[in-house]
């Protein structure tokens, strides 16, 4: 295993023929619309949002296709929100609890019937978020035998600080759906503007 890790889930295409993001489905709108209303919010959030993004946000329907453009308002609405991190990443776990229940129920009940570890859920993962989102690409490293790297790459959206840390909370959650506790950290050396990346270790 080389220093920087052994693929586990390779990218979809090669790394140098990903495309931006540019689309992404309302499931994952609505999920996070769904936690911050539960965590008090929304208000606030609804303040933020770019008033030509309103009618799109507030009256999507489940499963739909979404501009991009739609998904940067939103996490610049909730990076607006000046939330402590450890907000941000509770909201990121209750964001995955909502979709286990959507669009994850089936690839994650699966995984989770087949009594493994955090290695089943993560190589889940890339291929029900790309199920979600037109562009980019998501790949596992496997660096340890208890420790991850995951990068989404092709994702304009890593610009927005609050949108980094609530999917790094969605990341410690879905390691604990089979285990006792995760580290979720980034790397900082592989994140940009266009791509997010995590260290991921659990015990």
């Amino acid at each position: 295993m080389s220093a920087h890790g052994e693929v586990v889930v390779p990218f979809r295409v090669p790394r140098e023929l990903v495309r931006p993001t540019t689309e992404f489905k309302s499931t994952w709108l609505t999920a996070s619309l769904d936690t911050l209303r539960a965590r008090g919010h929304f208000p606030r959030y609804l303040e933020n949002l770019s008033p030509e993004h309103h009618d799109t946000v507030l009256n999507s329907i489940a499963g739909v296709w979404v501009p991009f453009e739609v998904c940067l308002a939103h996490y610049r609405a909730c990076d607006a929100l000046g939330l402590t991190t450890a907000e941000q990443i509770l909201i990121g776990r209750g964001v995955l609890e909502r979709l286990q229940k959507t669009i994850f129920s089936l690839a994650f009940r699966v995984a989770r019937e087949a009594g493994v570890t955090p290695w089943t859920m993560l190589k889940v993962f890339p291929a029900e978020f790309e199920r979600q989102w037109r562009g980019g690409a998501c790949g596992i490293f496997q660096v340890g035998p208890k420790d991850a790297r995951m990068e989404i790459i092709g994702f304009p959206v890593a610009a927005v600080p609050y949108a980094r840390i609530a999917l790094r909370g969605l990341a410690m959650g879905l390691c604990e759906l089979v285990c006792t506790k995760s580290y979720v950290n980034d790397v900082r050396d592989l994140c940009n503007d266009t791509t997010i990346a995590y260290r991921i270790a659990w015990a």
